[in-house]
């Protein structure tokens, strides 16, 4: 097993990629019989009237799925509404009569099909009768008793599987390409304007003998934005000691400001620089919205730093921020995952890390391969994902059958 994954990680990347898009294209589209499930059905007819009935498929039970037909022509041009009656199966049942049977539903004869989930229960049989009546309601004709038809859950929802294989693929190129990197693999990056900034930013700091202010947004530490920020921070940190500069980090979040603590505080011991770290210069400020907005813009009313960091998740305080900090003339750099406030640091910051970009540069300045990996396989699989709709697109097209199914539902089976 370990020789033939070591085989499968010297494949070459792009080989690997061409015949994953070519399994899955056929895999979407071609029906699955190992996923098929048993579906519990049974069917009655009359010379008037034909239903076929079974347990509703890809649910979790307490549903079942009736078809109906009326083949007796003047009987159909003068009805007007179809009942749909009930009972459980054996239980009272008397020849013919429908004594014991409820009344579930009263349709339009227009209708021909109707799902029964009122009051149905797992693993009980039931039996229906049906009537015919005018539109004085008077009947034209009752069915004999069909069924019964039996209510269950399924383990499997087929129309799923199309998302079981995109998953399936989407694991095995993530995990590709963090093996990749864990063996050293140089795996290229795009370059984010706002992280070249960065080193700028802190020399600059330096020269003018001001200091960075780095703001890790509003979060809690189970963000992703935040987790990202603390990431970049890490790295941020260890510039400014080997600079032999000053970073000051308020805190919002009592949790967040404890991590921080010591991710500093480790990034000067990495630097050789212990001694130079003030505990002091890393604080919780206040757990207010604006309270905390209002302390920051005096902080650095008063500071004048010379390079700001917005990196997290912001709220309304974005431009208040963003706003009281350009007024200091420092260098900005801002990223965030918040979509509403993309528009406010844009507009008041030098450089601006959008959405996902605050993620990729966490991996890329934290420096772990498997962060670096993770982000290279998952661009990898968003082009899988575009070359399989560009195919898929053209075999609809082309007029192959199934494939509006497949795209809207996720079955196509």
């Amino acid at each position: 097993m370990i020789k033939l994954s070591k085989k499968i990680f010297k494949v070459p990347v792009n080989v690997l990629l061409v015949t994953l898009v070519v399994t899955s294209c056929i895999s979407l589209y071609l029906p699955i019989p190992l996923f098929a499930q048993e579906s519990v059905s049974a069917a009655g007819a009359s010379d008037v009237l034909i239903l076929d009935g079974k347990d509703t498929p890809n649910d979790g039970g307490g549903s079942i799925d009736l078809k109906f037909e009326i083949k007796d022509k003047s009987i159909l041009d003068k009805t007007y509404n179809v009942i749909i009656m009930r009972k459980i199966a054996g239980d009272g049942a008397v020849n013919g009569s429908t004594e014991d049977y409820k009344e579930v539903k009263q349709l339009d004869v227009s209708t021909k099909r109707y799902n029964d989930k009122k009051g149905i229960e797992d693993g009980i049989p039931y039996s229906y009768v049906v009537k015919l009546v005018d539109k004085s309601n008077n009947v034209l004709f009752t069915s004999p008793s069909y069924g019964p038809f039996i209510s269950s859950p399924q383990w499997y929802n087929t129309e799923k599987t199309a998302v079981l294989i995109l998953s399936i693929i989407s694991i095995f190129i993530i995990l590709l390409f963090i093996n990749l990197a864990k063996q050293g693999r140089n795996l290229y990056i795009r370059p984010l304007a706002g992280i070249k900034a960065i080193e700028d930013a802190v020399g600059r700091a330096t020269e003018m003998g001001k200091p960075c202010i780095y703001i890790p947004g509003i979060s809690t530490i189970d963000d992703i934005s935040t987790l990202a920020s603390i990431s970049i921070l890490s790295k941020i940190s260890e510039v400014i000691a080997n600079y032999q500069s000053r970073i000051v980090i308020p805190n919002y979040e009592p949790i967040v400001y404890s991590v921080i603590d010591e991710v500093v505080k480790n990034a000067y011991v990495k630097a050789g620089r212990p001694d130079a770290y003030k505990q002091e210069d890393v604080y919780y400020l206040t757990g207010r919205q604006f309270a905390y907005a209002s302390g920051i813009a005096g902080l650095m009313s008063r500071e004048k730093p010379a390079a700001n960091f917005f990196l997290g998740w912001f709220m309304a305080e974005s431009l208040i921020l963003a706003e009281a900090g350009a007024m200091t003339g420092a260098i900005q750099i801002a990223g965030t995952d918040s979509i509403s406030q993309i528009p406010f640091f844009i507009v008041a910051c030098d450089y601006t890390l959008i959405g996902e970009e605050l993620y990729a540069a966490g991996a890329y300045m934290g420096g772990d391969s498997k962060l670096l990996g993770g982000l290279k396989g998952q661009d990898y699989v968003k082009l899988v994902l575009m070359i399989i709709l560009v195919v898929l697109f053209f075999l609809k097209l082309a007029g192959v059958e199934g494939i509006d199914t497949l795209l809207v539902g996720g079955g196509g089976h």
